[in-house]
C-alpha cells in the first residue's frame, strides 16, 4: 500500500480520498439532508414538474404570451390549479432557501472544511432569484413588461460596462420582444440546467463531508416529514384561500409600453433592492448589494478563528434585520 501524503486544501474541501462523510462529524455516512434541504428538492422538483405542464398550453411569444395564461387560467382543466402550484410553489422556494441560507450561516455550517458546500449553497441562491426573476416576465403582463424595465434599467450603473449589460439584458436598446425571448430561453433551459447540475454538486458535497448540523442524525430524520407536511399546507391554504397574493392587479392586465402603472415594484424577495435602490444613488445602490453579495459568498473565508465568531455572528444579524427592514419600507413607499 502506498502512503499517501497530506491532502490537498480541494481533497479535504470535497472529501475526496476518504469514505463518505468521514470529513464530517464522526461517524456519519451516507446523505442526510436537513428538514428545509428535503423541502428545497421537493419545492424545485415541484416547480419542474408544474413548468413543463404549463409550457404544454404557454405561448412562447409576447403578441400571444398573456392570452395563452388568461386561457391557461380560464379553459384549461385545472389548468389554474397548475399555474397557482407554479407560482405560490416558486415563492415559497424563494423563501425557503433565504431561510436555509441564513440557519446555516448562523449556526456556522459553513466553516473549514465545509467552504464548497457554502459557496455552491450561495450559488443556488443566485440561481433560484434568477429563476424567479426570467418567470415573472413571462406572463408578459403590465406589471411584467415594467419591473423588467425597471430591473434592466439598474444594470446600466454597473460601471465600465452598465450599457452594454443593460444592452444584453434586454436584447436591444429597450425592453420588448427580444427580452422576452431571452428570459424565456433563461427560465425554460438555461436555468434550470444550471439547478440542477448546481443541486447535483452541493449535494454530492453534503454526502462527501457529511451533515454539518448539531442535531443528531436521527432526530433531522425525524422532522423531515413534519418540513414536508408544513410546505404543503402552506402552499395549498396560498393557492385555496390566498391565490393573487402573488399576483397583484397589474399583473393581470396585458403589457403595454404605452402605459406607465402608477406604482411599479419589483417581486417581495427584490423590494430590499427596491427600498435600497430609492434611499440611495443608483451606482452607490448598486455597488451596496455588489458588496453583500461578495460578503455572503467570501463568508466561511472571513469567519477564521474563534475570535471572529461572535462578530460574524452580530454582522449577521445586522445584515437580517436590514433586510427586513428594507423589504417593509419598500412594501410601504
Amino acid at each position: 500500500m502506498t502512503a499517501r501524503g497530506p491532502r490537498t486544501w480541494l481533497e479535504r474541501r470535497t472529501g475526496a480520498g476518504s469514505p463518505a462523510g468521514t470529513p464530517g462529524r464522526p461517524g456519519a455516512s451516507g446523505l442526510t439532508v436537513s428538514g428545509p434541504g428535503s423541502v428545497l428538492v421537493l419545492a424545485l422538483a415541484l416547480q419542474i414538474a408544474t413548468g413543463t405542464l404549463l409550457l404544454l398550453y404557454f405561448v412562447p411569444d409576447p403578441s400571444g404570451a398573456f392570452e395563452s395564461v388568461r386561457t391557461l387560467m380560464r379553459d384549461v382543466p385545472y389548468g389554474w390549479l397548475v399555474r397557482l402550484l407554479h407560482a405560490h410553489g416558486g415563492n415559497l422556494l424563494v423563501a425557503i432557501v433565504f431561510v436555509h441560507l441564513f440557519h446555516t450561516a448562523f449556526a456556522g455550517a459553513y466553516r473549514d472544511p465545509r467552504e464548497l458546500v457554502w459557496v455552491s449553497g450561495c450559488a443556488l441562491f443566485v440561481l433560484v432569484l434568477g429563476a424567479a426573476l426570467t418567470g415573472y416576465v413571462l406572463p408578459w403582463s403590465q406589471m411584467s413588461y415594467w419591473a423588467t424595465t425597471v430591473v434592466t434599467a439598474s444594470a446600466e450603473y454597473v460601471p465600465f460596462v452598465g450599457r452594454g449589460l443593460a444592452r444584453l439584458l434586454r436584447g436591444g436598446e429597450g425592453v420588448g420582444d427580444a427580452t422576452f425571448r431571452r428570459a424565456f430561453a433563461a427560465h425554460v433551459a438555461l436555468l434550470p440546467l444550471l439547478l440542477l447540475a448546481g443541486v447535483a454538486l452541493h449535494l454530492w458535497l453534503v454526502r462527501r463531508l457529511g451533515p454539518a448540523s448539531a442535531t443528531p442524525r436521527p432526530a433531522a430524520v425525524s422532522r423531515r416529514p413534519v418540513w414536508l407536511v408544513g410546505f404543503l399546507i402552506v402552499l395549498f391554504c396560498g393557492v385555496f384561500f390566498a391565490p393573487n397574493v402573488f399576483l397583484p392587479a397589474e399583473h393581470r392586465v396585458p403589457a403595454d409600453p404605452f402605459d406607465t402603472p402608477l406604482e411599479v415594484k419589483p417581486e417581495w424577495y427584490f423590494l430590499w433592492s427596491y427600498a435600497l435602490s430609492r434611499a440611495v444613488p443608483g451606482g452607490a445602490a448598486l455597488l451596496l448589494q455588489g458588496a453583500a453579495l461578495a460578503s455572503l459568498f467570501a463568508l466561511p473565508f472571513l469567519d477564521r478563528g474563534h475570535g471572529r465568531r461572535r462578530a460574524v455572528r452580530a454582522a449577521l444579524a445586522l445584515a437580517l434585520g436590514s433586510l427586513i427592514a428594507l423589504s417593509v419600507i419598500g412594501h410601504l413607499a
